[in-house]
């Protein structure tokens, strides 16, 4: 193995300091991250001698005792890769024995259970993505930065306040069509899915020594909508009636005909997105409330809502959950698979359906692979978010994947890297590689999830 057998921490690839000091009597440590968690996590088993001191009577000081919301700071060949707090603290005593454990996050984990701006703004008008995502993280000290073009302003943003930051963030994010990382070391990175490549390939047999693979049918769905209400913004800057208006030159029978107020009004005010997955072969319908007013641009009422397919069950005369689509003797359901976007058009609430599936069909397979050591064949480190190539004749997989996650472990037989692999277009708004993958044999679906399984 790469790494080596030493308790010490000097021999060792992985540095934990916690607090300040070096955690010399850790025997295992991890840590990593995941595009799903959007935050990166450690988890570290350790001696406690300050505990087993003064469980055995001793005096050891308790100024070095671990505690909760510690400062933690995991080095990997003397560069800093996290840098986060305990979250949790676990203890056991059997048998003679002691253990004990902590785990955390890095510093955007607080984004993912605390509520932004609790005294407010509750609304931002006219605003980039980047400016509003750095008012919400900025009371938390973490820098935004972006490396893709993050559109237009919005229109308006409306800010729930019992809503997590992480939640609107997420929220803003997908409807701009942009990846929202953590790099770890207290950023928020905005970006796309794949622009880099891995520094290596992923091989079975090869240098892959071990794949975890589970499937489930459970987090998918056959129809994935997400629906939301706005405030119309096509609505006439001056009223309808005016004093100072001329006489009608004809008469209301003979006008000519419009669209009502009512219609134009509700198509301004009342959308929805709405997306097939026609690999899910029974009837799984799934919906999302978008939850926020900031899609609802001029640009966005001004386009229609999708249209829908025959088995859309509650928006066709035939009652029942989309009978012809679904019935038992077809051995396929004959439904098409929702078409991506291929032009500039406005992102709506349809890009939200779109993003629901993949990351819902991703979450559903986990596949995992485990490596030696912590670098590629060129001598980088694994990173999350790269393409990466894989050959697993097992699994039937021969095709550029996404590092969905990856975990660095440091154990007593050595340091090992697992990998969690996802299909391309997993965190890709755009959907581009969503029919077929030139000829390669598809396995699964949109897979990874957990990159801290064990």
């Amino acid at each position: 193995m790469s790494g080596t057998t030493s308790t010490t921490v000097t021999a060792r690839g992985m540095t934990v300091i916690v607090n300040g000091r070096t955690l010399k009597t850790y025997t295992m440590a991890e840590c990593g991250r995941d595009l799903a968690d959007i935050c990166g996590a450690f988890h570290v088993e350790y001696l406690d001698e300050v505990r087993a001191n003064q469980a055995l009577g001793g005096t050891l000081p308790e100024w070095a005792m671990i505690r909760e919301n510690d400062p933690v700071e995991i080095r990997i060949h003397g560069e800093t890769r996290l840098l986060g707090h305990v979250d949790d603290i676990q203890l056991e005593m059997a048998d003679g024995e002691i253990r004990a454990t902590i785990s955390g996050r890095d510093r955007t984990g607080d984004l993912v259970d605390c509520s932004a701006n609790p005294t407010g703004p509750g609304e931002y008008r006219a605003v980039h993505l980047v400016d509003v995502i750095g008012n919400l993280t900025g009371p938390f000290g973490l820098a935004v930065s972006a490396d893709v073009d993050t559109g237009d302003p919005f229109t308006l943003v409306a800010v729930d306040p019992a809503e997590p930051a992480m939640s609107t963030i997420e929220k803003l994010s997908r409807q701009r069509g942009v990846l929202v990382t953590s790099d770890g070391v207290g950023g928020i990175v905005l970006t796309q899915a794949g622009s880099t490549r891995a520094p290596g390939k992923l091989t079975l047999p090869g240098n892959v020594y071990r794949m975890e693979s589970r499937v489930s049918a459970r987090g998918r769905y056959s129809d994935v909508w997400v629906k939301g209400q706005f405030r119309s913004l096509l609505r006439p800057a001056s009223t309808t009636l005016s004093m100072d208006a001329e006489p009608l030159s004809e008469t209301p029978e003979d006008a000519p005909s419009a669209p009502s107020a009512t219609d134009t009004e509700a198509a301004a005010i009342v959308r929805y997105g709405h997306c097939v997955d026609p690999s899910v072969g029974r009837y799984r319908p799934r919906v999302w409330l978008s939850a926020t007013q900031s899609g609802g641009s001029v640009a966005a009422q001004g386009t229609t809502n999708p249209p829908l397919d025959s088995a859309a069950s509650g928006l066709t005369e035939d009652p029942g959950p989309a009978p012809t689509a679904y019935h038992a003797g077809n051995r396929r359901p004959k439904r098409q698979r929702t078409k991506p976007r291929t032009d500039g058009s406005p992102w709506t609430i349809q890009d939200q359906a779109d993003w629901r599936m993949r990351s819902t069909r991703a979450q559903a397979t986990a596949r995992v692979y485990t490596v030696l050591g912590y670098r590629g064949e060129t001598g980088d480190m694994w990173l999350p978010n790269a393409l990466v190539y894989v050959n697993d004749l097992y699994a039937g997989i021969d095709r550029d994947m996404l590092i969905g996650a990856v975990t660095y472990v440091d154990a007593p037989d050595g340091e090992v890297t697992r990998i969690s692999v996802v299909e391309r277009d997993a965190y890709d708004l755009t959907g581009d590689m969503d029919h077929g993958h030139n000829g390669a044999r598809r396995a699964g679906h949109i897979v990874a999830r957990d990159g801290m399984a064990g």
